[in-house]
């Protein structure tokens, strides 16, 4: 779709921030920004919230397809994490995952042994309980991002232009590294290519036979399979239904990520089972593919990036920090917070 002049745009809406994404990052980031009497544009190109912390529904049963689980180790994190606990957002699910290996399902380490955390309504729910002060702009995918004097213009694909004082954008990185290309100059370009993000193939399959002593097992070295997780374990009462979610490995996601999917998944299922025999009755339900999921190399000595030589434009996400849930909202709340102490002191000068 080509760009309009921006003398011939409609602005649909005028603001302080203008967030891009709607996972866990933007949701960290609400609070700080909104504590600053800052306005908020969200604006996200799906039905609903929570970005790769998916969660689907099938005969009304919550199934975790993007991110399974989350761990604790900072004490900021941690305390959010306490007061999800106490609404029932989240609990203590495992405190040790079983691992493949070797041809071989191994019992959890000793040195793994710590708190795995869980939501029973799935793991969108994290999210959801973020975005209640906003009214996020679903089904709204961000065409191009461009300055405006000293302001930026976000125009979407349904004909509708944001224009903002600030741009945070929480996309995954790839997504957001092509939107914002004409601002990675050369110091930022260089900064920024060591970022990584693999894909992913997540299949949800139903259990036949006879539940697994697992709740999750990692499989980091096995050619076709990285996870298998047992969904059902994670819901309180327990379901009907039981839903085990595997996921890819990198390499065979990469391999089938623009073929069939019913196919990848078949493919998927029939290794599991031999993993583990009693899913080897297991039936297909569905397959989901993630072309940006997992991070496999972040900058991990930073929260956050704020483009060099530009008006107030963040980047986001779990591409900075560890690269897993954490990291995604420790990096939203810190660039939040960040952004907001920038712009009030705009105000004040």
């Amino acid at each position: 779709m080509p760009l309009q002049p921006v003398n011939s745009l409609s602005i649909a809406k005028e603001v302080d921030v203008a967030i891009l994404g709607a996972g866990l990052a933007a949701g960290a980031a609400i609070a700080p920004l909104l504590a600053a009497g800052l306005s908020l544009a969200v604006l996200d190109k799906s039905r609903g919230v929570g970005g790769r912390a998916a969660t689907r529904r099938i005969d009304g049963i919550p199934v975790d397809h993007g991110a399974q689980f989350f761990t604790v180790r900072s004490a900021e994190f941690e305390e959010t994490v306490r007061r999800w606990i106490s609404t029932g957002t989240c609990f203590e699910w495992c405190s040790g995952l079983h691992h493949y290996q070797d041809g071989k399902v191994m019992s959890p380490r000793e040195d793994e042994i710590h708190s795995r955390y869980a939501c029973p309504e799935g793991m969108t729910a994290l999210a959801k309980n973020c975005f209640r002060p906003v009214d996020v702009m679903k089904e709204h995918q961000i065409l191009s991002i461009r300055k405006d004097g000293s302001h930026f213009l976000a125009e979407c694909t349904n004909g509708q232009t944001i224009r903002s004082k600030a741009v945070l954008s929480t996309l995954p990185f790839p997504q957001g590294q092509k939107l914002l290309s004409s601002f990675f100059d050369a110091p930022n370009r260089f900064a920024l290519e060591f970022i990584r993000v693999d894909p992913c193939l997540a299949a949800i399959v139903e259990l036949k036979g006879a539940s697994p002593e697992w709740k999750g097992i990692q499989a980091p070295q096995d050619d076709i399979l990285s996870w298998l997780g047992a969904d059902f374990s994670k819901r309180t009462p327990a379901p009907l239904r039981r839903f085990v979610v595997l996921h890819g490995s990198p390499v065979f996601s990469q391999e089938h990520l623009d073929g069939d999917l019913t196919t990848a998944g078949r493919l998927m299922l029939e290794h599991a089972g031999k993993i583990c025999p009693t899913l080897k009755d297991a039936d297909l339900i569905q397959v989901h593919r993630w072309r940006y999921a997992k991070v496999s190399q972040s900058l991990a000595d930073i929260l956050y990036w704020r483009f060099l030589n530009s008006a107030p434009l963040y980047m986001a996400g779990d591409a900075f920090g560890r690269g897993n849930v954490e990291s995604a909202w420790l990096s939203g709340a810190t660039a939040g917070s960040q952004l907001a102490r920038e712009l009030q002191s705009a105000l004040v000068a």
